[in-house]
């Protein structure tokens, strides 16, 4: 498998065409797109995809999924995929790098959140045009002047999406600041410690909060107990690590802190279906 080849990280003098990228889906580009074979791919940015008409293919970290118009794909920084437009679609996507929006959300950008397709509520979508029309004209702009409202523009968007994304998966708690602030605490917490630390309850006691706070707090935002949140993190590293490495089964095994590789193939086969020698020769190109 090809590896991917991260992005050159940018410096503060970053020019605003290195740090937001508007691209219009137009016909020419949707052809050109639908006539390249793309093998799944990951980014250095966060990146969403307005689909106005029309609908796409789109596999997230070895899902797939087929996305009809209107609707919004958010791809997190880092995470694999491979996008194929249908021949009548139309939209655009804009590219960021999360230095540029660093409180951009942590529950659209989440690595523990499952597949971020987002229906747009009909009545929504000549908004979404403005702003996207608005985030294009100050992106191909240029000028330096352009980041200040590009940087409001693009926090306004992230706001609009996942206020549907609340809605959509219907959470509605009475306090979300306290059970956001507890979920990203928790999701950092992971990202550092998940190759050597599988339990939840040690994550609750780092925290300080009783193990059933973090399970609510974790269904509330992954629709998951923290230990499933966990295992899905760590099945999501394995799936990258079958795609884009030269590593064993059981050399992927151990860096992720499963003793024996025997039990994470098991633990592999159960989530997926498959077992990882299975899911990486499926996933290799033609």
């Amino acid at each position: 498998m090809p590896r991917s080849r991260p992005d050159a990280a940018l410096d503060k003098s970053a020019t605003l065409e290195e740090e937001v990228v508007f691209i219009e889906l137009d016909r020419r580009r949707v052809a050109s797109l639908a006539n390249q074979v793309h093998q799944p791919h990951r980014h250095d940015y966060q990146e969403i995809i307005w689909i106005r008409a029309g609908s796409a293919d789109h596999v997230l970290d070895g899902e797939y999924v087929h996305v009809p118009a209107p609707s919004l794909l958010v791809i997190p920084q880092g995470r694999i995929h491979r996008f194929a437009p249908t021949p009548r679609l139309a939209g655009c996507v804009v590219r960021f790098r999360e230095s540029f929006l660093p409180d951009s959300s942590s529950i659209l950008f989440s690595h523990f959140v499952g597949y971020a397709s987002i229906p747009v509520p009909p009545q929504a979508v000549a908004d979404l045009d403005t702003l996207f029309g608005l985030i294009r004209r100050e992106a191909q702009n240029g000028d330096r002047s352009s980041r200040t409202p590009l940087r409001h523009l693009l926090r306004a968007l992230v706001a609009k999406i996942e206020g549907w994304w609340l809605r959509l998966t219907r959470m509605q708690p009475q306090n979300l600041t306290d059970s956001q602030r507890l979920w990203e605490r928790f999701t950092r917490l992971v990202e550092e410690k998940f190759r050597v630390e599988h339990s939840a309850g040690h994550y609750a006691r780092e925290l300080g909060v009783p193990l059933r706070r973090l399970n609510d707090v974790a269904r509330l935002f992954a629709g998951a107990t923290g230990a499933e949140a966990i295992d899905r993190r760590l099945m999501l590293e394995a799936r990258r690590q079958l795609l884009f490495s030269a590593q064993s089964v059981g050399e992927i095994s151990f860096a992720l802190g499963y003793e024996e590789h025997s039990y994470f193939t098991r633990v592999f086969r159960k989530r997926l279906g498959m077992t990882p020698t299975e899911f990486r020769t499926s996933n290799r190109p033609p």
